[in-house]
């Protein structure tokens, strides 16, 4: 009888220290793509839209949407979209011939066969 007693014991404290080895974890600090989808930068407060400033003087508008992992780029706010997606949070964006890399507030975009640009989020300047 002493045991069964003491293997129940023993059991119930084996289940006890499992229990208490279950990790309480708060989930991660949001990305900087996952941020943008959610705040706007320009006036009509859509979200996910980002005006930005390029090196060369150019301006790019960005929506990031689906959470972030795809970036809409516009060289202007009459210009056809060009659609680039990332497959997880904190990769680099690619579409077709052209890819993105976000670092804070800057965005590098490089096009197959042309140099880099690097350009800031407007709302960071």
């Amino acid at each position: 009888m002493i045991g069964k007693i003491r293997r129940l014991l023993l059991s119930a404290f084996a289940v006890a220290a499992v229990a208490g080895c279950t990790d309480n974890k708060e989930p991660p600090p949001p990305t900087e793509q996952e941020i943008h989808a959610g705040d706007s930068g320009v006036a009509s407060g859509e979200l996910g839209r980002h005006p930005y400033v390029c090196d060369d003087g150019s301006r790019l508008l960005i929506d990031f949407k689906d959470e972030g992992l795809q970036l809409v780029l516009r060289d202007g706010a009459d210009a056809a979209p060009i659609t680039l997606t990332a497959p997880t949070q904190g990769l680099q964006y690619v579409g077709d011939r052209i890819s993105a890399t976000l670092a804070g507030a800057n965005l590098t975009v490089q096009r197959a066969n042309g140099r880099p640009r690097t350009c800031q989020r407007e709302t960071a300047r």
